[in-house]
């Protein structure tokens, strides 16, 4: 009987232990659980901020991807507003210059209507204002494209207006002399012509021409030779009574 008794006494012990460790597991295990739901609170907290964070960082984004097109097209404006005014200037720059030359056309055709017309030359007279390469087709022609060369400074225009043997009579006067040279005595020599007038032509044949002319500004008379050569008349030089002994 008392062996069953004390049997049963370390039982009961036994059994109070067990519970009372179980117990402590329990208090324990109810700590690990309030731990991780305490961990999972912040986590969840933290989850939720950095969601606030992500979506305050994606507007902010697309406000700034909205203040660069913005910026693009601001841009593009101000680059059209200057081509704009390129273009206007430009177009105001000539107007001006045709508003310019309007009046100054208008002025000139004033003077013009109101200034006496210019009479033309007399025949056989040739002003130095209206020498120009006039041709080969006549004397008078041949004699002014001569002289319009030399008066231009245009030594091979003026050798191509000579007869053959005038070229070769000029060829030997011009050795040694560059075309620089040449140009410049031939405009000293036409400086001070104002005109030239034919005073009479005679023919010589049927190819030659001799023209006494007078040179005005220098005023003195001379006599020169026109000769055709093929279909075009040249200037032969001039034609001088040899010195008296």
């Amino acid at each position: 009987m008392k062996t069953a008794q004390s049997i049963s006494a370390v039982l009961c012990g036994s059994a109070i232990l067990f519970l009372t460790g179980c117990d402590g597991d329990l208090k324990k295990v109810q700590a690990e659980n309030e731990a991780l739901r305490a961990e999972l609170a912040q986590l969840k907290a933290r989850a939720e901020v950095e969601d606030q964070s992500g979506a305050a960082r994606a507007s902010e984004l697309r406000r700034l991807q909205a203040d660069a097109q913005d910026a693009a097209r601001l841009r593009g404006e101000i680059t059209q507003l200057r081509n704009t005014s390129k273009e206007a200037e430009k177009l105001r720059a000539e107007n001006q210059q045709l508003r310019t030359e309007n009046q100054k056309l208008r002025s000139e055709s004033a003077t013009a209507s109101a200034a006496p017309p210019t009479p033309a030359p007399a025949p056989g007279t040739f002003p130095r204002e209206s020498w120009t390469f006039a041709g080969y087709t006549s004397p008078e022609a041949a004699l002014v494209s001569a002289i319009w060369s030399m008066q231009q400074g245009n030594p091979k225009q003026y050798f191509d207006s000579l007869t053959p043997e005038e070229q070769a009579r000029m060829s030997k006067v011009w050795e040694g002399k560059s075309a620089e040279e040449i140009a410049a005595k031939h405009q000293t020599d036409t400086s001070k012509i104002t005109g030239m007038r034919v005073l009479n032509s005679q023919a010589v044949g049927a190819d030659q021409v001799v023209m006494s002319v007078y040179i005005e500004g220098v005023d003195r008379a001379e006599k020169v030779s026109l000769q055709r050569v093929g279909n075009e008349w040249k200037f032969g030089g001039y034609i001088r009574e040899p010195p008296k002994p």
